[in-house]
């Protein structure tokens, strides 16, 4: 039988729901509707057993709608598709603890994703906004993870923040987000390996085809053994960002999860298991 996967990172949309980003792209291929019949269908050959759904940055005004939508997704298909729903909230909003009870109604609901990324020297950076941090504490509270997205160059606001609050699961997305020259890819092997020293982050290697041109498993090789080697095999999980990877790279969810395979080969078959699929179910308690 094929290894068992748990996707832990993609994205569904219907555009009647209304999601600003997409508005503004030229392209039809990721401006269209995106439904769970038309993922379902992109990972037919691969054997995916559960999966995460991660907020696709919906309007805020229907950040609660979003996992009250996909809950419904969830209850009416067989698999319980999506299997976890990570949702949308501002931390720096004043009411964030009401619309976390709300999330919170939905018995799919895991944590939230905050997407934080900033060029360097952004001083709107999220990461030092003092009641951004603050309202952090609420994910105690909640028994909730948070999904981070950042560029590599944050990992030093990143880490005092994951730091402060040690009892709270952090998931870093798309690998720390490596892009770039070879002088940030020295920098990000050291942001990895600094981040990675905290014992509550845990990583997701992810999103290559966002970015890496050529998307090869070649030059995803070196990102994903990088990722093993600082976090462990007990600290990693695989994810697809489709359709995102999809529509950037113009490759196949086969050939993302036939990369992930072939890098990770000489593994055992225990090793296998837990970074493709028993981390996931772990981390996003599934």
């Amino acid at each position: 039988m094929s290894q068992k996967v748990i996707d832990s990172h993609f994205h569904i949309w219907d555009l009647k729901n209304d999601y600003p980003w997409l508005k503004n792209l030229k392209s039809f291929s990721l401006n269209s509707n995106y439904q769970i019949s038309d993922y379902i269908a992109d990972f037919s050959e691969i054997n995916v057993i559960k999966t995460v759904h991660i907020q696709a940055e919906i309007t805020k005004e229907k950040r609660v709608y979003e996992t009250q939508w996909l809950q419904d997704i969830a209850d009416q298909n067989d698999q319980g598709f999506p299997n976890a729903i990570i949702g949308y909230v501002d931390f720096s909003d004043d009411k964030i603890e009401e619309d976390l009870e709300r999330h919170c109604q939905y018995k799919n609901f895991r944590g939230i994703r905050q997407i934080l990324k900033t060029k360097i020297n952004d001083n709107t950076d999220l990461l030092i906004n003092s009641k951004w941090f603050k309202n952090l504490e609420l994910l105690n509270k909640f028994n909730l993870s948070f999904d981070l997205l950042i560029m590599f160059h944050q990992f030093d606001k990143a880490f005092n923040v994951i730091k402060k609050y040690p009892n709270t699961l952090f998931i870093i997305n798309h690998c720390l987000w490596p892009e770039g020259t070879e002088k940030s890819l020295h920098d990000w092997k050291k942001a990895l390996k600094k981040i990675s020293t905290l014992d509550n982050v845990v990583i997701k290697i992810s999103g290559f085809g966002e970015w890496l041109v050529p998307c090869n498993v070649e030059n995803i090789k070196g990102y994903v053994l990088e990722a093993i080697d600082n976090f462990g095999i007990n600290r990693c999980m695989f994810g697809s960002n489709f359709p995102v990877d999809k529509h950037f790279s113009k490759k196949s969810f086969k050939f993302f999860w036939n990369s992930y395979f072939e890098i990770t080969k000489k593994l055992s078959q225990n090793e296998k298991n837990k970074i493709f699929f028993l981390n996931a179910e772990k981390y996003y308690n599934i």
